[in-house]
């Protein structure tokens, strides 16, 4: 899942301040899937924003927040598995292509006790991975 996030962290990041109509587009829509899965799960906005830095609580909304943003954003289906034909549909232009794909292929299969675990699990993956790639590049 977290291919998707890094994607979208991502894209987020790549962002000046003299944006483009897409760019803003995108965040504006970021934001409304936040708040409506907030909303949907009641997760703690807290625990989403320790996820963002990387520190991953073991929570069931958290887990079920994780899966309602990803698949409003169209990244996942119902029962959790990835729809890569999206994401690789989406990588911003800005994003290493390669390395975002290499890093999708290692998580893609990770599977957990149900569909929000699933995709929380394929979350945290990509975000571990990318985190990686960049500690090591430095």
């Amino acid at each position: 899942m977290k291919v998707v996030a890094a994607v979208l962290l991502v894209a987020l990041a790549g962002l000046s301040a003299q944006q483009d109509p897409d760019d803003q587009a995108r965040i504006q829509k970021i934001k409304k899937y936040r708040e409506e899965c907030i909303a949907e799960t009641q997760v703690d906005p807290v625990l989403i924003d320790r996820a963002d830095n990387g520190d991953f609580t073991d929570d069931p909304k958290l887990k079920c927040f994780s899966k309602c943003f990803y698949q409003k954003a169209g990244f996942v289906a119902e029962n959790g598995d990835l729809l890569l034909d999206v994401i690789k549909a989406k990588i911003p232009k800005e994003t290493d292509r390669e390395k975002a794909l290499g890093i999708i292929d290692k998580c893609k299969d990770l599977k957990g006790a149900d569909s929000c675990e699933t995709v929380y699990l394929v979350h945290k993956c990509y975000f571990e991975r990318s985190y990686l790639d960049k500690k090591e590049q430095n």
